[in-house]
């Protein structure tokens, strides 16, 4: 280990709490349950867990917030369904910047705490499966630093000898997971029984790897390059037009979530693959449908607006794409104060 990553993680210990819980919901957003994350066995014979049905447990990435408008989306998503449990993971508390600023505050507080909580959820899902809770049927889903919450969840029930059926990452974040700041690992296919993937800021605030079983490309136009609808520039970190493209992995994925079929992607060994070849019979669906027997890329197109999905249009290739590009990325941006 470096100088900088033990200096990294050893200040990083300093800042850890233990305020994170799992909420349970019971049909709607204002109804639910709630238990600290060490002591999950308040909701296991609740009314909120039909054991009979899937649950599904979604978290937010760094900065994120119970009452934010990715975490409001999700949740509102799968209640609607009414075909699942529905359990939200509240780190709110861990994923702040506080006083340190929003790289040192990343660096220093948020990852450390996102390991930390991650592998207490997945000490937490071993406590409710000794009372029934079927872990063939849990679902995992995380956007940003949330996906690796996930992934460490899925790894630690592993350890203790249940397996995670699905984890999917919404934009996995990049910063001090991938390349040379790489500190810690992330979701990747081994931390469930099936990890799909869609990656919407490859080489900006996501990863730019196929780490999945499945990775999904919307709109792809290489590293650092920017969704449609999105705006192009330097823009203050994390400001919304700052995460836009950060950002569409849970807008696309929510409206999947309610139109189940409108974001087809086409399988591709990568994306100039996809451009040569068009339309694809090997294909799949973002969101809830993704086939758990797919493996590899696959790539698609999205309107610029809501209605996002384009139904079978979207698994034709953009020749425009790859000029879209933003001008700088925002991982050197947000690691240059670690220099």
């Amino acid at each position: 280990m470096t100088f900088l990553s033990a200096a990294i993680f050893s200040l990083g210990i300093f800042h850890m709490t233990n305020a994170a819980k799992l909420r349970c919901y019971k049909g709607s957003l204002d109804n639910y349950l709630t238990a600290p994350l060490e002591k999950p066995l308040t909701i296991a014979n609740s009314s909120c867990i039909d054991k009979a049905l899937p649950t599904v447990v979604y978290t937010f990435g760094y900065r994120g917030r119970v009452d934010g408008p990715a975490t409001t989306a999700v949740l509102t998503a799968y209640l609607g369904t009414k075909k699942r449990n529905v359990i939200l993971l509240d780190w709110e508390d861990e994923a702040k910047s506080g006083a340190l600023g929003i790289a040192l505050g990343y660096t220093l507080y948020a990852v450390p705490n996102a390991k930390k909580v991650g592998l207490e959820l997945g000490e937490a899902l071993v406590k409710l499966a000794k009372t029934g809770l079927n872990t063939t049927k849990v679902h995992l889903v995380g956007h940003s630093l949330g996906a690796h919450i996930m992934a460490n969840a899925g790894k630690r029930a592993r350890e203790r000898g249940y397996v995670v059926s699905r984890i999917t990452g919404l934009d996995p974040a990049r910063a001090l997971f991938e390349g040379s700041f790489a500190l810690q690992s992330g979701l990747d296919r081994t931390c469930a029984k099936f990890v799909d993937i869609v990656h919407s800021d490859p080489g900006g605030y996501g990863t730019s790897s196929s780490a999945g079983t499945v990775d999904i490309w919307p709109n792809y136009a290489g590293s650092g390059g920017t969704q449609p609808g999105c705006p192009n520039g330097d823009f203050e970190m994390f400001s919304a037009d700052d995460l836009c493209s950060h950002d569409r992995a849970w807008r696309y994925f929510v409206e999947a979530i309610s139109s189940p079929t409108s974001f087809p992607a086409s399988a591709a060994s990568d994306y100039d693959s996809w451009v040569r070849s068009g339309v694809n019979r090997d294909t799949i669906y973002m969101g809830d449908l993704t086939s758990t027997r797919a493996r590899g890329n696959y790539y698609l197109t999205t309107n610029p607006s809501p209605l996002f999905g384009k139904g079978r249009d979207g698994l034709i290739p953009d020749d425009n794409q790859a000029r879209r590009r933003r001008h700088s990325t925002t991982l050197t941006r947000l690691l240059k104060y670690l220099r």
